[in-house]
């Protein structure tokens, strides 16, 4: 259950229990002080009350509780979710599930808009999950790259030329090289070429002409949440998405964009954390534009087997 359902059934408990309170009880109630400073008052409330004979003793004790809770979770985010993805996921392991998301586009609309429309064209499809992050007591998936498709995946690159990977990074067994075992069907080469893969037209570095308006610091990194990643420049993510298994507000908030967050799932994503994995071509870095230092993560977060994402949807 989320925080704004807990706290809405809070609500509804406390307003049902008002009818024990006389308005003589009520004359003598005075706000107590909270935790955050508000310049909200009680005293307008209560003069409402006696200005107005009609307010039910159940609205009074309602409003005043909903202003106590506004106090004391001025931070909370409250967003219109307006769509809903739902990920398919289907690892070599046999990990297997349904993970919906809940999208934002009411505080990210610029960053929903492009996550669905890379749904829409098939992008996720038949991707996987090339980067399952740990350090020490953290942990992410990185995904959303489509020269992780077992299929070539056809691009056009900043000069309008078609190019095409060929595919196969696991190859048909669903495993690459490892200390444990070995793979004859593999492609370090087209693995080579993760994390550099998008939308037509995009590139990582600064020469991409695809570009996506940041929408930084709307929605806290929490656990659960989805973001799409980012490289040097403010304006360069392209269709990868980081998925966050801990909280990591101190390493993206204010430079990340957050668009959404896992309402069911969650738990089948957890699964893959404990997958066997190896060395990428570089570590895991949490850019920044402030002068903080940016979080580095090792780079061995390679999966040995392939962490499928077979199929993304909108609703």
């Amino acid at each position: 259950m989320s925080r704004i359902a807990e706290l809405a059934l809070l609500v509804v408990a406390f307003v049902g229990s008002c009818d024990a309170f006389s308005p003589s009880a009520l004359a003598g109630l005075r706000p107590t002080s909270l935790r955050r400073q508000t310049s909200l008052s009680m005293a307008p409330v209560m003069q409402a009350a006696g200005q107005n004979d009609e307010m039910s003793r159940r609205n009074l004790l309602a409003g005043t509780f909903g202003l106590a809770l506004g106090s004391a979770f001025p931070s909370m985010v409250v967003a219109e979710g307006g769509k809903t993805a739902t990920m398919e996921i289907n690892t070599v392991e046999g990990v297997t599930g349904t993970v919906t998301i809940e999208l934002y586009p009411d505080l990210a609309p610029k960053t929903v808009e492009r996550f669905v429309t890379n749904t829409k064209e098939g992008i996720y499809d038949g991707t996987a999950f090339h980067r399952v992050a740990k350090f020490l007591n953290k942990s992410v998936l990185v995904g959303g790259d489509p020269f992780t498709k077992e299929t070539p995946y056809c691009y056009k690159d900043i000069q309008d030329k078609e190019i095409c990977s060929e595919g196969k990074g696991y190859g048909p067994d669903g495993y690459m090289s490892s200390r444990v075992k070995q793979s004859r069907d593999d492609s370090k080469k087209t693995r080579q070429s993760w994390d550099k893969g998008g939308p037509s037209k995009w590139r990582k570095d600064g020469i991409s002409k695809y570009k996506l308006e940041p929408e930084f610091g709307k929605i806290p990194a929490e656990r659960g949440t989805i973001a799409m990643r980012r490289f040097n420049a403010p304006d360069s993510a392209g269709s990868q998405f980081i998925i966050c298994l801990s909280d990591m507000t101190n390493e993206m908030d204010g430079n990340y964009a957050t668009f959404g967050k896992i309402t069911s799932g969650l738990e089948v994503l957890d699964k893959l954390v404990g997958t066997e994995t190896w060395k990428s071509q570089s570590p895991l870095i949490f850019t920044r534009d402030d002068k903080k230092p940016e979080a580095v993560w090792g780079a061995w977060d390679m999966p040995v087997n392939r962490q499928g994402i077979e199929k993304i949807t909108i609703q």
